[in-house]
């Protein structure tokens, strides 16, 4: 008789748990507060255009690359479509000077030689690091069953440190602005050597794409979901869990429950705080979290053909700058969704302009609903006139306006004060994942970016993965993975 398993949560992690485990012979439930599977891998559509949430690049796109089974395990590679950019970023500065990074190493050496020949030796010692990172990330087993694993010792080197060793006030400038000051610079560095082996390209179709495949593969094993199905408690006997119960008074057991929810609605709410230790109470006391956004997204009647199409955006500087919940923008970085004709009507495009921001400012703001909205609508006001400084008559053309701000991903994934990609990368982080299990606690396993510090669509995947192995090897079975 095959065991069960109840998963909380139809992220990318739960999809893939759920998955693994029908491929290893378990019954498996997922319950997903939400009406779609992906969590915060999502988008959403407004007249006629979609709005992807999550999607910039994706790592393992390319075959015979470290993750890319894990794609074709969960039955995306196999139909996907890949797009690889050329360029990583563009960002201009004052005075309209831009900056590139390109994807192809070779490449970029040369653009930053020609850029500032007077640092020739950090920009050869940058670059040959990207070109020999090891991309054999340890994706197969998970932490827990590693009895070590090494540190890079780029991990202890933020951007912003490195970027004090070039000469040239521009590159040192720019060096940080393209790769963000804190992030340990390996991240950049990883990055960078994943698009260079074209191995991190954009599915078409985004993460709405992604998720379809998988949800369809998860379905096509056997496997059940629930939508609109709010877990609300751990049911916990003699310290084992044995199943869930809803928000509608409705339970269901199982011999192992998996949260691949909100980290700490899990521990504090769904198991009442009852089974922490000092270093989980330490992680939620004092949270380093990603900051939460505001995404103001446009449909805008417009080919953008004289703007290269590019990973991770067009930066540049606002005459006017203006104020987003009590911080002073000095710069828009926008996504254009140009290499995507799924997303827009034909000649046209969906422009994305994306803030980090304050949850708390949002929460009270969200109190008063007219304030709220009319916060929204002159953010989106402002957006719009710093493309109109850079893209004269863009107002004329747009479309479709639509704002997204902390309480709306708080309200839809749940993730806790609207970090969406859970706690914030450091040099300490980066190499400190969390135990999937709870002290005291059996039968039950955390998965996903709350206890896989990251995010990111990989990190989840991953995660369910390596929670399942873990059940496997709890109940002395062999893990099997099957393609479709």
């Amino acid at each position: 008789m095959e065991k069960s398993i109840v998963i909380i949560g139809g992220g990318l992690t739960g999809l893939a748990a759920g998955s693994y485990g029908r491929m290893n012979g378990y019954k498996t439930t997922i319950f997903e507060m939400h009406n779609i599977a992906g969590g915060v891998a999502t988008a959403w559509k407004r007249k006629g255009y979609t709005i992807d949430g999550a999607m910039n690049w994706l790592m393992g796109s390319k075959p015979g690359t470290s993750f890319y089974h894990f794609w074709e395990e969960l039955g995306a590679a196999p139909d996907w479509k890949i797009y690889n950019n050329d360029r990583q970023s563009i960002t201009e500065n004052r005075e309209g000077k831009a900056f590139t990074v390109y994807c192809d190493a070779d490449r970029m050496e040369n653009y930053l030689l020609e850029i500032a020949p007077e640092d020739e030796a950090p920009i050869r010692e940058f670059m040959g690091a990207v070109r020999s990172f090891d991309l054999a990330v340890p994706t197969d087993k998970p932490s827990e069953l590693y009895s070590l694993l090494g540190k890079n010792k780029w991990s202890q080197v933020t951007t912003k440190q490195y970027a004090e060793r070039f000469g040239n006030p521009f590159l040192r400038e720019m060096f940080v602005a393209a790769f963000g000051a804190d992030l340990p610079l390996s991240m950049s560095m990883m990055t960078l050597a994943m698009q260079n082996q074209k191995s991190a390209g954009y599915v078409i179709g985004g993460a709405r794409a992604l998720v379809n495949f998988i949800e369809k593969r998860y379905k096509a094993l056997g496997g059940e979901i629930y939508f609109g199905a709010r877990v609300e408690k751990i049911l916990v006997e003699n310290r084992k869990a044995v199943g869930i119960k809803l928000a509608d008074g409705t339970e269901y057991h199982a011999d192992w429950v998996i949260s691949a929810a909100d980290g700490r609605t899990t521990i504090f709410d769904m198991l009442d705080g009852k089974y922490i230790d000092d270093e989980i109470k330490n992680r939620y006391e004092h949270p380093n979290l990603f900051a939460p956004l505001v995404y103001v997204a446009l449909g805008v009647n417009r080919k953008f053909d004289d703007v290269p199409p590019t990973i991770d955006g067009f930066r540049y500087p606002l005459k006017k700058p203006y104020t987003v919940a009590g911080k002073e923008r000095t710069t828009l970085n926008l996504r254009l969704y140009n290499f995507d004709p799924t997303l827009a009507p034909p000649g046209k495009n969906v422009v994305v302009v994306v803030f980090g921001t304050d949850y708390d400012y949002w929460k009270k703001l969200r109190e008063n609903p007219a304030a709220y909205n009319a916060e929204k609508e002159k953010i989106t006001d402002e957006v719009i006139a710093g493309l109109e400084e850079r893209f004269p008559g863009i107002a004329t053309q747009i479309e479709m306006r639509d704002v997204a701000t902390p309480i709306t991903w708080e309200r839809y994934t749940g993730n806790w004060r609207g970090a969406y990609e859970g706690w914030m990368l450091d040099s300490e982080s980066l190499m400190s994942d969390m135990k999937k299990t709870l002290p005291g606690l059996d039968n039950s396993f955390m998965a996903g970016q709350w206890v896989n510090p990251g995010g990111g669509m990989p990190t989840a995947v991953w995660s369910g993965n390596h929670t399942m192995q873990m059940i496997c090897k709890k109940d002395g079975k062999k893990v099997i993975a099957t393609k479709p």
